[in-house]
């Protein structure tokens, strides 16, 4: 996993800050998604609907292009479609391309086109279901729920194990409209058809970059067993309120009962798959 991890420093290590790097790129993270950390990675868990808790959801404006090279190390160069192709060129004359070669190594060329965000907008009744839940027994202090996810129409991610490495792509026939190509056109409808000492590749449609998960504030739930004594016993069909106290407390302060999950922490899927 030598390539996603240049990757995933990459991102982290950029404006992604905070957040979690989805890898695969082909796994769908939904929000409201629940998953489960284990001691070798995350596994799906259902949902918090399933779960039978709801929430209300805030979209944030579309976001255009994110593209990254690393430390501008990486030229491009496009081949418009009817255009004569290169030497050693993987392309024909009615593709529409282009080349990326990477001047050094472990570093990362990375599009996402027209990315949109959306998130959980209420905290506390987030925070007031998921304490209830962990209260009777429901919600263990193993799982996270994505609060947060960024998508991508498209997007193109290649990673250089040494210098020099290069990637060759087939684009949509639509890139470079009007004659004008744009750094948004490498994650338009591409795939790498040559590479030479790339770390890792993807392309694709309808993907998930970037979410963020909480969980359950660890040493909060030690000072609730603390001042309002263990949880009742049992689990299922007659949930206990919560006591009152512990309900004001977390109306008073919602996110005292949350935190994110840490991006030390974040391990691959182990059933990666689309749900």
């Amino acid at each position: 996993m030598e390539g996603y991890d240049i990757y995933r420093k990459a991102m982290t290590g950029d404006q992604w800050q905070g957040w979690w790097v989805n890898w695969p790129l082909s796994n769908r993270v939904r929000l409201g998604h629940v998953y489960d950390r284990k001691s070798d990675g995350i596994r799906r868990a259902g949902d918090l609907a399933a779960r039978g808790i709801t929430f209300k959801r805030e979209h944030g404006s579309p976001g255009g292009t994110f593209t990254y090279d690393s430390n501008q190390s990486v030229d491009v160069r496009f081949k418009a479609s009817g255009s004569a192709p290169g030497a050693l060129s993987a392309l024909t004359q009615a593709d529409a391309g282009a080349s990326v070669t990477f001047q050094k190594a472990r570093t990362a060329f990375v599009v996402f086109r027209e990315i949109s965000h959306s998130g959980i907008s209420d905290v506390r009744s987030l925070s007031h279901a998921l304490v209830a839940a962990w209260w009777n027994k429901e919600w263990d202090d193993s799982l996270l729920a994505v609060t947060s996810v960024v998508s991508a129409v498209g997007g193109t991610v290649l990673t250089a194990a040494q210098g020099g490495a290069v990637a060759e792509l087939r684009l949509s026939a639509a890139a470079g409209a009007g004659g004008a190509f744009s750094l948004a056109d490498a994650a338009l409808g591409a795939s790498v058809v040559r590479r030479s000492a790339l770390g890792t590749e993807w392309t694709g449609t309808d993907v998930t970059p970037f979410y963020q998960v909480i969980r359950l504030r660890q040493n909060w739930l030690g000072k609730v067993v603390t001042e309002y004594g263990p949880r009742p016993p049992g689990r299922g069909a007659h949930p206990a309120a919560l006591p009152p106290l512990l309900s004001e407390e977390i109306g008073d302060d919602p996110e005292a009962a949350l935190e994110p999950g840490d991006q030390a922490e974040q391990l691959p899927f182990l059933d990666p798959k689309d749900d």
